[in-house]
């Protein structure tokens, strides 16, 4: 494939020299300093856009002006959705708060335990997620996505609460810490705690590696396709 990366940061890195050690050619590189636009992107097979929540949407729209496939792990748009299912006839956008590989097979493994765990009401549950201090976002978009699982599968959780309790919490709220130190990659957290027993799953983020891992994935699987879709989509 012929790549565009959008955004050049530590992700836009990582997934370049990936890139080219599978044998992808890096077509096109943007950064902070020059904008996307709709003609810069003809010779594109697939864009990878891991930019800033202020330039993806601008950078969204270019792609599909171009009918350029897009893969987006930026956060902070996803209200512009509705909007953009419209827009996106001629070409493919796939999104997802976190493409790490790893990740997207722990949430599948969430979505079973929470399952189980409906038809154990003695079973509370929370999410603690940890983060390196230079984290823009709090908590994760990645922790909202498992609370947003959890929801799904367990009826009497029915509200995320982010925000530290200045007392107890009431039943129905699914209660999603954060911890913003140091270097740490990325640190998720999903438990069920009883009077007996407390039952931890955990995904521990070693590198960035696996983020670019699962990018390229989903742009190989994503190019030639139309429409919008996520990482649940991709056939892992």
């Amino acid at each position: 494939m012929r790549i565009a990366l959008i955004g050049f940061g530590k992700m836009g890195r990582e997934i370049d020299s990936l890139a080219r050690e599978q044998g992808e050619t890096i077509a096109r590189v943007f950064d902070s300093r020059n904008a996307v636009r709709p003609e810069d992107l003809a010779d594109i097979d697939v864009c990878i856009e891991f930019s800033t929540p202020e330039a993806v949407l601008p950078n969204i729209r270019a792609a599909i002006e171009a009918r350029k496939d897009i893969v987006v792990g930026t956060t902070g748009w996803l209200n512009h959705l509705p909007q953009l299912h419209q827009q996106v006839r001629e070409s493919g956008l796939l999104y997802s708060a976190n493409f790490s590989l790893g990740m997207n097979i722990f949430q599948r493994i969430v979505a079973c335990a929470a399952g189980l765990i409906q038809n154990a009401p003695e079973y509370d549950t929370y999410i603690h997620e940890s983060h390196h201090r230079q984290k823009a976002d709090s908590p994760s978009g990645t922790a909202i996505r498992l609370a947003n699982i959890l929801m799904t599968k367990i009826e009497r959780k029915k509200r995320i609460l982010s925000n530290a309790p200045a007392g107890a919490i009431e039943p129905e709220a699914l209660h999603v810490s954060s911890t913003r130190a140091g270097f740490v990659t990325g640190t998720h957290t999903v438990a069920f705690d009883s009077e007996a027993d407390l039952i931890e799953l955990r995904h521990v983020a070693k590198n960035r590696r696996g983020f670019a891992l699962g990018a390229l994935i989903a742009a190989r699987w994503l190019h030639g396709r139309h429409g919008i879709y996520t990482m649940d989509d991709v056939e892992l």
